[in-house]
């Protein structure tokens, strides 16, 4: 296992496992950023909120595809991204996931995942096949943790997000994003990596990306706690893919 090496400030913050490639590689960005609810894309702020929308059926079908889906029985990466996407029973009792799937006619390319975080561009967009961004909610119905579950036509194209995703929070701008010591990567998928940070607002967020062959998991909350167990559910079921559906 080779570790990436990253600016201090951001390495002291940053739980990094199984980041491999070359030296020379680029590496990839993801992106972030919440209160209302923390969001993947571009144009995430702090006071951004989920900018995927989707007619209530098409979410609920999402969503029961996805609390429904075996990962065992996935039989490709969009499949597979399907399954491994946020569900309820990823996170505390009582709370929900709302999903929002692209509209019909909705070209990914048109739709950003990670492009646009501090401000980097992200080559590994251009793979990706399939998404489910999916948004988790507390009791009280507040947003609380944003999610994409993105499939690529490669497993290095997977790979690479996760790597570019290191390299965008490695630049961003040290009056917006002040990194903390992160917590635990124990439990996640063996490609994975773990921010933790406070924006100029004060708020806290975690984010949590895992990749396994040509798919990835992002997650980005404020409740390290609930992140990171929402991530090691997600890595469970990651586990369980089949290798030939997944680029394996």
């Amino acid at each position: 296992m080779r570790r990436l090496l990253l600016p201090l400030a951001v390495a002291t913050a940053l739980t990094l496992t199984g980041c491999t490639g070359s030296d020379d590689a680029p590496p990839a960005a993801a992106s972030s950023t919440a209160t209302s609810a923390p969001t993947l894309g571009p144009t995430a702020t702090a006071e951004s909120t989920p900018t995927a929308t989707a007619e209530p059926s098409a979410a609920e079908a999402a969503e029961a595809a996805s609390a429904d889906a075996d990962p065992a029985a996935a039989r490709d990466p969009a499949g597979a991204a399907v399954a491994i996407a946020l569900r309820a029973t990823d996170l505390p009792a009582g709370w929900t996931v709302q999903a929002n799937p692209l509209g019909e006619g909705t070209a990914i390319a048109d739709n950003p995942s990670l492009d646009g975080i501090c401000d980097q561009r992200f080559g590994s967009e251009v793979h990706r096949t399939s998404k489910q961004p999916v948004v988790a909610v507390d009791p009280a119905g507040a947003a609380q943790l944003s999610s994409e579950a993105i499939s690529y036509d490669t497993a290095e194209a997977a790979s690479s997000a996760v790597r570019e995703l290191v390299a965008a929070f490695s630049s961003c701008p040290p009056d917006t994003y002040t990194f903390q010591p992160a917590p635990s990567a124990e439990g996640l998928a063996e490609m994975s990596v773990v921010f933790q940070y406070q924006l100029a607002d004060g708020t806290t967020q975690v984010v949590v990306a895992q990749a396994v062959g040509q798919v990835l998991s992002v997650l980005i909350g404020d409740d390290p706690a609930i992140t990171t167990a929402a991530g090691r559910a997600i890595a469970t079921r990651m586990s369980a893919l089949p290798a030939a559906a997944i680029g394996g």
